[in-house]
């Protein structure tokens, strides 16, 4: 797996250079950095911004290389990431000027995660090295988070000690044809009942055991941005996993907007998988 890292000199660009460079060493994997300019007037200062940054970079890693590309900085990203065959991108959070491609709205990251053929880290708050990974369990039944997250990117496991399920019981799910015990009841107990939350958990729970860990599984109650907020903020993870919905034509997946207000509100890389 190779791993590409957008870069920019905007603040926003430096932890995923920080975080990209951490995930390179200790994964052992090479690392592209890329760095856009809108044209080629621009060239020699997108080079200065990649030399700064391959220099950050090779703190982590000897195995880095940089491009220039000129055009829109998320087209050419995902350009990029299609051409070169790479397994993860990590991008920064930054609102970018709206230009007159394919593109119509939103920024870059946004942008990236909805059309770049492989998963993407979003850097930002908190950036270390990934020891305890947060992954927050969605609604379909057909394909859980966790069996999407080992289908892609199983290496992170070598990396984590620590890994939490964590499902919130939002609005919906906590409707009144629910009887009173279920909404208080734990982990274990909508395990035993054969909740719809308690068999996708215990699902969760065999597909990590049969990857060799042993997770941690945790019910939150209430509004599901919150609620996740409020999960990460304990501090206790340095990466956070959610899902985004995959779909046909022009857009390859669609963030909704649960998806997009917890990207947006972490506080801590975000793991973005299809």
């Amino acid at each position: 797996m190779r791993i590409l890292i957008g870069v920019d000199h905007a603040p926003g660009s430096n932890p995923a250079v920080l975080f990209g460079g951490m995930l390179a060493r200790d994964l052992g994997k090479p690392v592209t950095l890329l760095r856009v300019v809108q044209n080629a007037g621009h060239q020699a200062i997108g080079e200065q911004a990649l030399a700064d940054a391959m220099a950050a970079v090779r703190a982590y890693t000897s195995a880095v290389e940089g491009r220039v590309r000129v055009g829109h900085p998320a087209e050419e990203i995902i350009r990029e990431a299609e051409e070169g065959g790479y397994g993860l991108v990590v991008v920064g959070e930054r609102q970018h000027q709206v230009l007159r491609t394919r593109f119509p709205l939103g920024s870059t990251a946004e942008r990236v995660i909805e059309h770049a053929p492989c998963p993407v880290v979003v850097a930002q708050g908190r950036i270390g090295p990934v020891r305890s990974i947060l992954l927050c369990e969605g609604v379909r039944d057909d394909e859980t988070l966790v069996k999407r997250f080992l289908q892609q990117l199983p290496c992170l496991l070598t990396l984590a000690p620590t890994i939490t399920v964590l499902h919130v019981m939002s609005q919906v799910s906590t409707a009144p044809e629910k009887s009173g015990d279920i909404l208080v009841a734990s982990v274990e107990q909508l395990i035993e009942r054969r909740t719809s939350e308690g068999r996708r958990l215990q699902r969760d729970k065999i597909m990590l055991g049969n990857a060799g860990v042993n997770p941690i599984l945790k019910i939150r109650r209430g509004l599901v941005v919150e609620e996740i907020a409020a999960e990460a903020q304990t501090g206790a993870y340095d990466l956070m996993v959610i899902g985004a919905h995959p779909s046909d034509g022009w857009r390859r997946i669609l963030l909704d907007d649960i998806t997009r207000r917890v990207l947006m509100g972490a506080g801590l890389p975000v793991l973005v998988v299809r």
